[in-house]
């Protein structure tokens, strides 16, 4: 028998509808409890190596102490702290608004209405942790994914994205209807928080500046420093590479002018970003070592605060900022890039799937601004965001034309990112000293595809209608390489050398550490077309160059390196370069570098400040400076004074990767010159020449 709904049965239906209990409070307490349990797992699975085992293992409880102390450092992670708590209620949020609306339907059993949010909640951490492992691989804590493809398939990650929506969509459906006023409205805001959670950049990379002053031929040029870190010149296919790595690197390199010899003041990112950003060297600008304190520097000194004064709007962008300490203090009206501070080093690689999915989008930039498009965490940095971050940095003020220091940090130690992107053609070797090489050619080839896009949506907003643009690398890298070897000029030498030292900055003998690209490129003009000039190039010849470009703009500042655009190629070449070593820490230079050594020899040098940054204890810099390694380079030659080699000094001719001992060279190069020089720069640094080598010179 067949019943048809009267109108008592519709209204009864209706009734049972419109009577349905509102939304359960009781599943809020079970999202609450099963989402803390959640994070105590994650937590304990971070921490335990960081809080329990390396102070056991790693010398770190000085370290962890000198973190305790200080207020700042309190500070950041109780912001961090409420970081998390919010991204967890807001997980709780949508949780609840996910599931409240049908949870309240009397055709759900009291016992489904205890399993079901169980199974909703279980289903969205799965969510989280396979978006998390689909985007960023390679992390740690959740790289078990990777070994189910099947869990990792496009069709599970949509099958569960579908799940969650339309429970979603269905129990806001429900609530909607029990009070649409409301119900409606925690949707928009639920919407709208995830889209701003986890919402990309606002600017298109393709964003123009409208046809505002600084596009037009006559008025103020930009003026770009881009930066490629650990980029040696001989890995390039315009140094005559053959790999194929750097497409992008030589297309820019070909259309440039570009120095043939190029070289570093000092190999470290900190003290040659101060070189370029002064035109000084490190014994001028004082930043001579990473993390230097910036009391013993003149921030006013930078070339930051000179184009703000020039009308200019300076911004500054870093990647990696756990041992380059530069800031808005330097001159520059914004950063981009994560926070630099103690807390760095304790997040490093902090892996929880909401913490990797949020913190390199425009609301990690407030929620975690220590992870925030950070190369330090390498396994969940995103060059693609990084990159968008600049373009929307230069875009943002169109009336203004701008100077931008960017730095782009992926060829860095230790080599990893989200993407393991084998080179074709070539096995991974088993061999620890050839992995380290190869890795770092990964990374190469990664960083040239950033960079060509990088160039590419930078000419697509205008930017490069009327500009300069100035390429480098701060330094190279060491890696045992045969190029590095260099070779006795006598076969009676008195002592031997070692040439091929891992890392950089930690040997002046290995040529690879210090040679660094530098090229100049101009758009709208011709004063730096496509040329290759033989004259000893320096990072900080760019400042003075800028000067000049900018009709003598600072003309006033005093300056140590010299004008590119109009000083010759044999002035070049006669003035004397000079470089230094920086704090050597024998693990960097070994084939095979373990991280809890590396703490060991490194974490006593430092002490957090009230601001809960890391910086170089005081006590330390004297020992420091008393330790470098300093060398002069003039022409093809270099002069190196090492103070475990006592008297001995080395001289080297670089073209020909020959060595003598200074005592046994019988040539015409002016090395009492050359000596002169050195002892005359370094003379103030105390401890210099222990061994008396410039007294008894005369110098």
């Amino acid at each position: 028998m067949m019943m048809t709904d009267t109108p008592e049965t519709e209204a009864i239906q209706s009734t049972s509808l419109d009577q349905q209990a509102p939304p359960p409070r009781r599943p809020i307490t079970l999202y609450a409890w099963l989402i803390l349990g959640f994070l105590v797992v994650v937590l304990v699975a971070n921490f335990y190596q960081v809080l329990i085992v390396a102070p056991d293992q790693v010398d770190m409880k000085a370290f962890y102490h000198a973190l305790l102390v200080s207020p700042g450092f309190w500070w950041d992670l109780g912001y961090f702290v409420l970081a998390m708590v919010a991204i967890h209620l807001a997980w709780l949020f949508l949780l609840w608004l996910a599931s409240a609306g049908w949870l309240g339907l009397p055709a759900i059993s009291p016992k489904n209405r205890q399993l079901l949010p169980v199974l909703l909640f279980l289903l969205s951490a799965l969510l989280l942790l396979v978006w998390s492992n689909r985007r960023y691989p390679q992390m740690q804590g959740s790289g078990f994914l990777n070994q189910s493809p099947w869990l990792m398939s496009d069709a599970v990650f949509v099958g569960l994205l579908a799940i969650f929506v339309v429970a979603f969509v269905v129990s806001l459906g429900f609530l909607i209807r029990h009070n649409a006023r409301v119900w409606g409205s925690a949707c928009v805001l639920a919407v709208g928080a995830f889209g701003t959670m986890y919402g990309l950049s606002t600017t298109a990379g393709n964003a123009q500046f409208n046809g505002a002053v600084i596009n037009s031929a006559d008025g103020p040029p930009n003026i770009f420093i881009i930066g490629i870190d650990s980029l040696r010149p001989d890995q390039t296919g315009y140094f005559g590479n053959t790999t194929g790595l750097t497409p992008n690197v030589d297309k820019f390199l070909q259309q440039s002018t570009v120095f043939e010899n190029a070289y570093t003041p000092y190999a470290r990112t900190f003290p040659a970003w101060m070189s370029i950003l002064t035109g000084a060297e490190p014994v001028s600008h004082n930043g001579r070592y990473n993390l230097t304190n910036h009391k013993y520097m003149d921030k006013n000194r930078a070339l930051g605060r000179w184009m703000q004064d020039s009308g200019y709007r300076s911004i500054y962008a870093m990647d990696e900022r756990r041992f380059n300490n530069i800031d808005e203090t330097f001159g520059f009206d914004e950063v981009v890039g994560p926070e630099y501070g103690a807390l760095n080093f304790m997040l490093g690689g902090f892996d929880h799937p909401l913490v990797n999915l949020l913190c390199n989008t425009v609301a990690g930039k407030w929620l975690f601004p220590n992870m925030y498009l950070n190369r330090g965490r390498d396994m969940n940095y995103d060059p693609e965001r990084y990159s968008q971050a600049i373009l929307d940095a230069v875009v943002r003020e169109p009336d203004q034309p701008v100077f931008l220091a960017a730095h782009f940090v992926l060829p860095h130690w230790p080599w990893l990112s989200r993407e393991w992107e084998p080179l074709e053609g070539e096995p991974y070797s088993e061999d620890p000293a050839e992995q380290s090489f190869y890795r770092y050619r990964m990374m190469l080839k990664q960083v040239d595809r950033q960079f060509g896009q990088f160039m590419a949506d930078l000419k697509a907003t205008g930017a490069l209608d009327n500009a300069y643009v100035f390429f480098m690398s701060d330094h190279g890298d060491g890696f045992d390489l045969p190029a590095d070897e260099l070779t006795a000029a006598r076969d009676d030498a008195i002592f031997e050398v070692y040439s091929t030292t891992r890392g950089h900055a930690t040997n002046l003998l290995n040529l690879g550490q210090t040679r660094v690209l530098l090229a100049a490129k101009s758009y709208g003009n011709d004063d730096f077309g496509p040329a290759l000039r033989a004259g000893n190039g320096s990072l900080m010849d760019i400042a003075p160059t800028i000067s000049e470009l900018l009709d003598n703009r600072f003309a006033d500042k005093s300056f140590d390196g010299l004008s590119l655009l109009s000083t010759t190629d044999r002035e070049l070449s006669n003035r004397p370069l000079f470089m230094e070593t920086g704090v050597i820490v024998t693990e960097l230079t070994k084939d095979e570098i373990d991280k809890k050594r590396l703490l060991t020899q490194t974490v006593g040098i430092y002490a957090t400040n009230a601001a809960g940054k890391l910086v170089v204890r005081d006590d330390f810099r004297d020992m420091i400076i008393r330790s470098k390694h300093r060398a002069v380079v003039k022409g093809d030659w270099q002069l190196t004074l090492i103070p475990s080699m006592g008297e001995h000094m080395v001289l080297i001719n670089i073209p020909e990767k020959k060595w003598w001992s200074l005592d046994q060279y019988e040539g015409d190069v002016d090395t009492a010159g050359m000596l002169r020089d050195l002892c005359e720069h370094y003379k103030n640094d105390v401890g210099f020449d222990t061994a008396g080598v410039c007294a008894k010179a005369g110098q």
